[in-house]
């Protein structure tokens, strides 16, 4: 994708679709990886009540117009019940609400994962890898899914690896 320096992609093109299918279909293991680079909070405060909220946003490993969002996911879809949450390939919208090419990743609040995330990030100084692995099954369909009906399509996720670096000097 030849583009000028500064001009950013704000949606997914057939091209990088194409190129985003082809990475996962065609790789060893089903594998995707993101570079961590912030989290939100949200706290809001009622009289009887609080509610916490937190996601963290980064960019795909080898994309890199592709912002990638994780949130919790409090209420699982049926079909997604037996494995971590899913992810989803979107149009949307950065933090800036500037339109950007996304995937977002929804992980079952259940299973502490939000809370280890975030134990790691006050650790790290540097940016955090979340690795994200698929159900086979997912992947022989996605091959047979043509490239311009991969946007909002849902992949469910098999397996999570979370790696940071910790610089002690």
């Amino acid at each position: 994708m030849s583009k000028k320096k500064n001009q950013r992609q704000e949606t997914w093109s057939i091209d990088m679709l194409e190129e985003f299918k082809d990475f996962l279909v065609n790789a060893m293991l089903p594998k995707i990886s993101f570079i961590l680079k912030g989290r939100v909070t949200h706290i809001s405060l009622k009289n009887t009540s609080e509610k916490h909220y937190t996601h963290f946003l980064g960019e795909l490993a080898g994309f890199e117009d592709v912002y990638f969002g994780i949130s919790p996911l409090v209420d699982s879809p049926e079909e997604y019940r037996a494995c971590m949450g899913y992810i989803e390939i979107m149009n949307g919208n950065s933090e800036d609400l500037e339109p950007v090419p996304s995937i977002r990743g929804f992980i079952k609040k259940d299973i502490a994962f939000f809370e280890s995330l975030s134990k790691m990030a006050i650790e790290s100084k540097n940016s955090m890898v979340l690795t994200i692995d698929f159900d086979p099954s997912a992947i022989r369909n996605l091959r047979n899914t043509p490239t311009e009906n991969i946007l909002n399509m849902k992949l469910p996720i098999k397996t999570i690896e979370i790696s940071q670096r910790v610089s002690f000097v």
